[in-house]
């Protein structure tokens, strides 16, 4: 999913030090950093991005509602992009959520069909040779243990 970003917002967030400066102690600051640098411009100065996690879209809105709280230490662009931003915010972080749940439950389903299917993952790690289901060659040891 992508995310647009508004134009002096992301000059905002661009001009921010988010590797030394104070706004780097919160945990969500690398993975913003990251997202922010691999997003790509759009249309005016708009940047888009492709959020991993509602952490980073939460700590965009840390920034923007830090613009609104000090209106005089910035300009109208900008209060205006913080406040579109937040008022989009909401929205995004809602579906972003939504589908990194949809993406866990699918990788579950995943691993669970893997198990029954008999797979590495599944039973035949460390069953034994049977009748029904003979070894390759005979081991004095448990056949497919692969892992200890």
């Amino acid at each position: 999913m992508r995310v647009t970003i508004p134009g002096a917002l992301a000059d905002h967030l661009a001009a921010a030090d988010l590797a030394t400066g104070p706004a780097s102690v919160d945990p969500a600051a690398p993975a913003a950093r990251a997202t922010l640098d691999a997003g790509r411009r759009g249309r005016g100065r708009t940047l888009e991005i492709t959020p991993r996690s509602t952490a980073v879209l939460q700590f965009i809105s840390a920034f923007a509602e830090a613009i609104l709280i000090n209106r005089t230490l910035h300009t109208t662009a900008e209060v205006r992009a913080a406040r579109t931003w937040l008022d989009r915010a909401g929205r995004a972080t809602t579906t972003l959520a939504a589908d990194l749940a949809a993406a866990e439950d699918a990788a579950s389903l995943v691993t669970e069909a893997e198990a029954t299917a008999g797979t590495w993952r599944g039973e035949w790690i460390g069953e034994h040779a049977t009748a029904a289901a003979p070894a390759l060659f005979p081991l004095d040891r448990e056949q497919g243990a692969l892992f200890a």
